[in-house]
């Protein structure tokens, strides 16, 4: 299947209202030069310029893209998304085609703060597939600045996992507000998105036995079957569910927007083995505004 074709930015966002969103970099792309700021303590930011952040994109169906066409992972990771359900991925870094557009993509690092004000060149942002990062936007619509930090080391050992979590939220807020305040960007109308907002399911026991029950995986019940006829207890097993966030943004009559998804990966194995293919993934999605407010 060739790329999907989007006329206008809108386009975008009414996929992701129903599609998960998964931004795919091309094996081998590096990040752009940078300039290192260094903030208050230890801490420090790498600030882009917008035209250097400026990729080509396609928009793919990974479900029909096969893996030697483009293979839809994470750089160093080898786990591929291909042949996934309900998935679009941001092909970036694609060669050039007729369904081709630019797009900014905002790279990030561990324990590390990645910041670029955009401009006009493209009309579409994407950073990092998301696992416990913050995202921050702030500025000016017509030319907002936006933030990816990392906090992996904050709370790394602690047994209290909820501490940690907090801890990890509130070091991103601060090294933003350092980073913000050094850039002199204005904080009227900031707004964030955590890992409460893209994940919140998979923060604790409580959310993940809810996402379980949704999604019909606990099999002691009869009544855990979804309208999906294979969703069964004695049909299925192996499951495993995972929860991520795609912060994405689009520029529409010369100003910005940023949306969070949040996402969940439901994989399974069929028992059976006239089922013919053995395994399956597929994704619920749910998609809101959050810039501006």
């Amino acid at each position: 299947m060739p790329p999907i074709v989007l006329y206008t930015p809108r386009d975008l966002v009414k996929k992701a209202s129903t599609q998960a969103l998964y931004p795919a970099p091309t094996q081998g792309i590096e990040p752009p030069p940078s300039e290192k700021r260094v903030l208050v303590g230890r801490d420090h930011a790498y600030i882009y310029q917008p035209q250097d952040c400026v990729l080509s994109s396609v928009l793919l169906d990974a479900a029909s893209t096969p893996v030697t066409r483009f293979p839809i992972q994470e750089p160093g990771n080898t786990f591929v998304y291909n042949g996934d359900r309900n998935l679009l991925a941001l092909a970036l870094g694609h060669p050039v085609v007729a369904q081709s557009f630019n797009i900014y993509y905002l790279h990030w690092d561990y324990n590390s703060t990645h910041c670029v004000q955009l401009k006009s060149h493209a009309n579409y942002f994407i950073t990092a597939a998301l696992r416990g990062c913050s995202i921050f936007v702030a500025g000016d619509p017509a030319s907002p600045t936006v933030y990816h930090l990392n906090a992996n080391e904050v709370g790394a050992d602690w047994d209290d996992k909820a501490a940690a979590q907090e801890e990890k939220i509130q070091t991103m807020n601060s090294r933003f507000e350092s980073t913000n305040q050094a850039l002199g960007v204005s904080m009227e109308g900031m707004a964030s998105a955590t890992m409460k907002d893209y994940m919140p399911d998979m923060l604790n026991d409580a959310g993940l036995a809810k996402l379980r029950q949704k999604h019909g995986v606990d099999g002691r019940k009869w009544y855990h079957v979804k309208a999906n006829a294979f969703r069964s207890f004695w049909k299925v097993d192996q499951d495993e569910l995972l929860q991520f966030g795609t912060v994405f943004g689009v520029r529409e009559q010369r100003k910005w927007a940023f949306y969070f998804q949040q996402r969940t990966r439901h994989d399974y194995e069929y028992k059976s083995w006239m089922s013919g293919r053995p395994r399956y993934a597929e994704w619920t999605v749910s998609c809101r505004k959050f810039w501006p407010a």
